[in-house]
């Protein structure tokens, strides 16, 4: 585990190099960009709090990068399409932003090889993949705030859209059908809820979810993954209302 107050001289020199690789940016406050890349398993929970050695992880710098990552995204966006209206601005920021685009764009950057964490996660690719989607806004964090903002936002127009995301492609994609349908709800004053309950043990976990509207029971599934069953559950209400999935 890293001490974010006693980086080495050639520690600091290689990761400011690969930061650079990463980011096209050159770092200067590097201990910001150690802050991003430290992930929450590879904390010292029996630290005492008292300690002066001070040890940090990136949830913090993910929650401004995530602010700041959206704002970006919405201005390009914006600028892109004048002739789109807000339905489909907010739909196509969502599939830029949405935590498995976020993962996928930390994959292709390679960002996981750069992060202190547990070394057991690093044989879960599921985790790596939202670990690296969190340190990836985390990052853009850190960049704000060693760079400043027009710095943050050249990082996502030139390097996460201009170099790993097509916008043209992406809107060819399938669109969320919770998406698709929370926007219904919103747009027919409907009142959403989700019920969960747990099934199985720890290691075959599962979760029954269901959908209902205005207190009415709508559908449920059953799946390992809570996003997935609520995935299949608006997937089934989209059907049932025929609503057209175009943007």
């Amino acid at each position: 585990m890293f001490i974010l107050s006693s980086i080495s001289f050639s520690k600091e020199r290689e990761l400011k190099r690969r930061i650079f690789l990463l980011t096209g940016i050159r770092p200067r406050r590097i201990l910001i960009y150690k802050e991003a890349f430290t992930h929450s398993s590879a904390i010292n929970y029996n630290q005492k709090p008292n300690s002066t050695t001070k040890t940090i992880n990136n949830e913090r710098l993910e929650f401004l990068g995530d602010a700041i990552l959206d704002a970006v995204v919405a201005e390009v966006l914006f600028n892109r399409f004048p002739f789109r209206d807000e339905g489909f601005l907010t739909e196509m920021r969502t599939r830029i932003v949405n935590r498995e685009q976020m993962g996928d764009l930390a994959f292709k950057m390679g960002l996981t090889d750069v992060m202190d964490m547990k070394s057991e996660l690093l044989k879960n690719p599921s985790a790596l993949k939202g670990i690296g989607g969190n340190a990836l806004e985390a990052l853009i964090g850190a960049i704000y705030l060693d760079r400043g903002y027009k710095k943050a936002s050249w990082f996502v127009r030139h390097r996460l859209i201009g170099l790993y995301l097509d916008i043209d492609k992406l809107m060819l994609t399938a669109v969320s059908h919770k998406a698709v349908f929370i926007k219904w709800v919103q747009k027919n004053q409907k009142v959403l809820e989700w019920k969960y309950v747990n099934l199985g043990d720890e290691k075959k976990e599962k979760h029954e979810v269901s959908l209902w509207i205005d207190n009415e029971f709508w559908y449920a599934e059953i799946n390992k993954s809570r996003k997935k069953a609520e995935e299949l559950c608006c997937e089934k209400a989209c059907r049932r209302l025929e609503i057209n999935h175009a943007l």
